[in-house]
């Protein structure tokens, strides 16, 4: 039996469609990423972890504390370090009245003292560099960019660093008007990015 030409080419024209949506729906999705890895560094070496509050950079106000939260939640549910609870980490801080949060102004005998009091192999320290809406006519998306870097204790070196940017409305938001994101779901999908990046 000869395979009925039209309906063939509507067959033909569906699996088009289809194919053309995926693509544009992963581009709703994308998250654009830098990543260095210290090559020489065994990650293996690192037990416990200590996540200092995300400093925010946006005009966003909450937002550091946001993205630490989901930051330390996403990183404990991979079961990969131990984490210092953020309480013990915000009472160390707020004890060393020369001590930042910032890991640019602390010294490496700062980072050793607190590798030493929290019993921590590693130290990660982030920043929330945008957390904003962007509107395209009556579509409303949230564009987040994160980075973070883990420090070595012992030499006070990055050994991880990784920087996630959320993009805008993708295409295939701007033709159908679906796929809006609010600022959680931009935040949880960056963080998972960023994490995505450290557990491989």
């Amino acid at each position: 039996m000869n395979p009925n030409p039209s309906l063939m080419k509507t067959i033909l024209r569906i699996a088009c469609m289809l194919s053309l949506a995926a693509l544009l729906l992963a581009g709703c999705a994308a998250a654009r990423h830098t990543t260095y890895i210290d090559p020489q560094f065994d990650f293996g070496s690192i037990e416990r972890v200590a996540v200092i509050p995300f400093e925010n950079l946006s005009s966003d106000q909450g937002s550091g504390k946001y993205v630490t939260r989901l930051f330390f939640t996403e990183l404990l549910a991979q079961k990969v370090f131990d984490l210092v609870e953020p309480g013990e980490v915000s009472a160390y801080l707020a004890s060393h009245s020369g001590m930042s949060d910032k890991n640019a102004e602390m010294s490496v005998e700062q980072i050793k003292d607190m590798a030493k009091t929290l019993n921590v192999q590693g130290i990660i320290f982030g920043s929330v560099g945008e957390s904003s809406e962007v509107r395209n006519g009556n579509l409303s998306t949230h564009v987040v960019s994160i980075d973070a870097r883990m420090v070595n204790t012992e030499t006070g070196s990055t050994v991880w660093t990784s920087s996630v940017n959320t993009t805008g409305p993708g295409a295939l938001s701007r033709l159908f008007g679906v796929g809006e994101k609010t600022r959680g779901n931009a935040a949880r999908s960056a963080v998972q990015k960023l994490i995505g990046t450290l557990i491989r």
